[in-house]
């Protein structure tokens, strides 16, 4: 888990497939994505999503980027998906967040 966890660190703003990170551990994508869920808790790609949008909220406080750029900068490729998983996970926008 430590490989896919530096992987993550690393990589998060990159489009991160589960056959590429299976690749990078060495396991078969099917074994990697449980072993993933039961030393963590959560499925990766859940796993992968929080860590963007946590890298995201530092974005908006510590940068005067835009959020669409924020967005792209941390592997949303679309700016309402990102919007939709910020609410859901801090309770407001990125734009409410920020101020």
């Amino acid at each position: 888990m430590k490989t896919a966890l530096k992987y993550i660190e690393l990589h998060y703003n990159e489009k991160i497939t589960i056959d590429e990170i299976a690749k990078e551990t060495g396991c078969a994508p099917s074994y990697f994505m449980k072993i993933f869920k039961k030393n963590l808790g959560v499925p990766f790609i859940e796993y992968l999503n929080d860590y963007r949008l946590i890298m995201g909220a530092r974005l908006l406080t510590e940068t005067s980027k835009s959020i669409m750029e924020i967005s792209y900068l941390i592997g949303f490729d679309n700016l309402s998906y990102f919007n939709r998983c910020f609410k859901k996970k801090y309770n407001m926008s990125p734009g409410k967040f920020r101020k």
